[in-house]
């Protein structure tokens, strides 16, 4: 069985659908079967991200009762990575319920190795269903203390629901001189620092391009801090996922 990992922040535009889209494609080089899942329903990007733009049927679709879930798995240019988007448009967005995600989206475990869940920020109703839908959990955060510390209580809620936290990304560091320290947002988290993706102009450029940096320069230092999440959480997940289970 697979496994189901949402990934979460306490603000918007930290970085979780570039961590979703990268870890995707990282662990699908890796040998692994992965569905990234675009589930931030009012903000959709993780089509974008990932070069699919002409998606007819997506999670929308689904969550309206208009398609099946299977209908909307796309596979992506990436090897092993398939993709369920998300609409932009308003039309499709007041017509889909986020209740209806985590039952949408757990069975798709079996199916796949893992299944990556782009969530929205926050603790509003429609993040909340999105990262319920996983079984585990990896945390994004910027190195502002604002940053970390609204994504220390999604931490804490998400593991008073029954979630494994595995961990937290520190992406976007050394972009300023006023940047918290790794150790130091390990100690407000209180939950383990799984990567540290620093500020590369490399990673940008790979988002403008539709293409993650793991696949536009795998050499590059942000690619090469993403592969490392993907090899850490390889390792880490099933068994804290048996722990919590």
């Amino acid at each position: 069985m697979g496994r189901l990992i949402s990934v979460a922040s306490g603000k918007g535009g930290t970085g979780k659908t570039t961590t979703t889209a990268n870890l995707a494609i990282a662990l699908g080089k890796m040998g692994y079967k992965v569905c990234a899942i675009d589930a931030d329903l009012t903000m959709a990007n993780l089509s974008l991200v990932m070069g699919i733009d002409d998606a007819y049927t997506t999670i929308h679709d689904v969550l309206a009762g208009k398609a099946d879930i299977n209908n909307a798995i796309y596979a992506t240019s990436y090897e092993n990575v398939h993709l369920v988007p998300a609409a932009i448009d308003w039309e499709h967005v007041i017509r889909a319920d986020p209740r209806g995600l985590p039952g949408t989206i757990k069975p798709l475990k079996g199916k796949f190795d893992f299944v990556i869940i782009d969530c929205p920020a926050g603790l509003q109703m429609d993040a909340m269903n999105a990262m319920l839908s996983g079984e585990e959990v990896l945390l994004v955060t910027n190195p502002e203390i604002s940053c970390v510390t609204d994504t220390m209580k999604v931490g804490i809620v998400l593991k008073k629901a029954g979630l494994a936290v595995l961990g937290f990304v520190l992406n976007r560091y050394g972009r300023s001189d006023n940047d918290i320290p790794p150790d130091v947002a390990e100690e407000v988290m209180e939950v383990p620092l799984l990567a540290v993706i620093p500020e590369d102009p490399s990673v940008r450029e790979a988002t403008l391009e539709g293409v993650p940096v793991v696949e536009y320069k795998p050499d590059s230092e942000g690619a090469k801090a993403f592969i490392e999440l993907a090899e850490r959480i390889t390792r880490i997940a099933g068994f804290k996922a048996r722990v919590m289970g």
